[in-house]
């Protein structure tokens, strides 16, 4: 665990939005569970400090005796809130990418390595509903997290937190957690389809390959098709070659940003997101062309992801 600076420590923000963001398992210890009296606790304080100026202006002797008796219950339910968080242990996991207005789903994994059970703990986002659960002694539990993709690009997990009101209902135990995980939200597909764009020359935006007799070797390109990769050669450490054909001639396109209508750069993604996803549909070979990129044609699963990757961080 990394030390904090003292301005670190009192920085009113770590108690809400947490540290900063941790990469691996987190454990709570005392620095990350914070506890503090709720709104039955402030109550049942001020009955106390009531109860308490009676008895001075009596001299109420058992008086005395139940609001010490009473404070007294309440600390020791805090010290066992404090306890019903410490000790377990965190652990986030990657959500698969989604596209702008559907839900990243994060796995949170909870551990708890200790012969003590955990009871009536509540896990979910900051600004969020959260989800009751149980732990018995060596039990782990398996949370879903749901993140909405507002925009297109890097879509962070945000914080975390665990809390719980056990034992009294009368103090609050909570820990704010921060992750480093994060996922991709590409452009929302346009929910039409047209044409694929159509080349100055004529020829629909497209270029004519084969695929069925063997020309002879060229080095390795993203999205290139792996059953196309020379393994001999890499076995031999001859670096990472593809196989190229010749032969029966096929349709390659190309997806280009200055052939794709739109009025504006989002209008255009969504535009190239739906182009990609229906050259992916239809088996064709294609390229992506951005200012400043140029993915040349291929298909396949890891070719359409790297082609919704560029398009998700276009500008970013």
């Amino acid at each position: 665990m990394t030390a904090l600076s003292l301005r670190e420590r009192l920085d009113p923000r770590r108690f809400f939005q947490g540290e900063k963001p941790t990469e691996g398992a987190i454990t709570l210890g005392h620095r990350r569970v914070f506890i503090i009296p709720n709104r039955r606790g402030l109550g049942l304080g001020l009955l106390l400090g009531l109860q308490l100026l009676g008895s001075i202006n009596y001299s109420n002797n058992l008086g005395f005796i139940l609001t010490f008796l009473t404070g007294s219950i309440a600390v020791f339910g805090s010290l066992y809130g404090f306890r019903n968080l410490a000790g377990l242990t965190l652990r986030a996991s990657r959500a698969e990418p989604v596209f702008v207005g559907d839900a990243a789903h994060f796995k949170l994994h909870i551990d708890n390595p200790t012969q003590t059970p955990r009871i009536s703990l509540h896990i979910g986002l900051r600004h969020g509903p959260d989800e009751e659960i149980n732990l018995l002694a060596g039990e782990n539990f398996h949370a879903d997290l749901s993140v909405d993709a507002t925009q297109r690009g890097w879509l962070a997990l945000p914080t975390v937190v665990l809390s719980s009101v056990f034992p009294l209902g009368i103090f609050r135990a909570w820990s704010p957690l921060r992750f480093q995980e994060r996922t991709l939200a590409y452009p929302r597909p346009a929910p039409d389809s047209i044409p694929f764009p159509v080349a100055p020359g004529g020829d629909g935006g497209q270029q004519r390959a084969s695929s069925d007799d063997f020309h002879g070797f060229q080095s390795y390109q993203p999205g290139d098709p792996l059953r196309r990769i020379h393994w001999k050669g890499v076995a031999k450490g001859q670096g990472v070659h593809v196989k190229e054909y010749r032969g029966e001639e096929s349709v390659q396109l190309y997806l280009d940003w200055a052939q794709t209508p739109g009025h504006d750069t989002e209008a255009r993604l969504s535009r190239l997101c739906r182009w990609v996803l229906d050259a992916e549909l239809t088996g064709a070979a294609y390229g992506l062309r951005l200012p400043g990129t140029d993915l040349k044609p291929s298909s396949g699963p890891t070719h359409m992801r790297l082609c919704l990757e560029r398009l998700a961080l276009f500008g970013i």
